[in-house]
């Protein structure tokens, strides 16, 4: 089985489903809590970033399903990956919005200051947790991809879609922004599916989760 071939069903449905799952949660968070719904933005945000998540786990067990060095993991020790993971990049979107529109008193030194310190933020905390999830797949050293070109251009991305869709929803140019976001996703996922994609050589070490039975 050629595992690289693009297959809508394998390859391209799961991280639509990622993207789907990543825009929605920012998308709706922030509407909900410029309304004033502290609760229901969050939820949002959780639940969007948790079907993000599981896509892309699904995607990974599927996809190594025949590697004979697949790492075998219960439920458990999955699900508490999956909560860590959600968990940390939930905090790390919560404290790139505070920083980004000064709720930070101390460091809120102006609406594009905060912007572009923001972004900093979340490029580097975002670079971080790609890099520990990319070295927790492949059992590698989290500072291999810390300097990995394909890593930080994705991170990039992200970053970038983001900061932008806040800054023009910020100057009530709301629709411009949700395209923004968007397109930033959507080369991350894409991307990223590339990064995740089991390697052609057989020895390649990889740790994907998959549940014992």
């Amino acid at each position: 089985m050629n595992l690289r071939a693009l297959d809508f069903r394998t390859d391209l449905l799961p991280f639509i489903i990622a993207t789907a799952g990543e825009f929605t949660a920012l998308y709706f968070w922030l509407y909900y809590l410029d309304q004033g719904q502290f609760l229901l933005a969050n939820a949002i945000l959780w639940g969007g970033f948790a079907v993000e998540r599981t896509a892309v786990y699904l995607w990974i067990r599927y996809s190594y399903r025949e590697e004979e060095h697949a790492v075998d993991r219960s439920f458990f020790s999955v699900f508490g990956a999956l909560f860590l993971i959600t968990l940390t990049e939930v905090l790390i979107w919560i404290l790139w919005l505070a920083l980004a529109d000064g709720q930070i008193v101390w460091l809120d030194v102006g609406f594009v200051e905060n912007t572009l310190l923001a972004g900093g933020v979340l490029m580097g905390l975002m670079l971080i947790e790609h890099s520990v999830e990319m070295a927790g797949l492949r059992q590698r050293s989290p500072l291999t991809y810390l300097t990995n070109g394909n890593t930080i251009f994705v991170t990039l991305m992200e970053v970038l879609g983001a900061v932008g869709w806040l800054y023009l929803v910020r100057t009530d140019r709301p629709v411009l922004g949700t395209v923004c976001l968007l397109v930033g996703l959507s080369i991350e996922h894409e991307l990223q599916g590339g990064e995740l994609r089991p390697e052609e050589d057989p020895g390649a070490e990889v740790a994907p989760c998959v549940f014992r039975t």
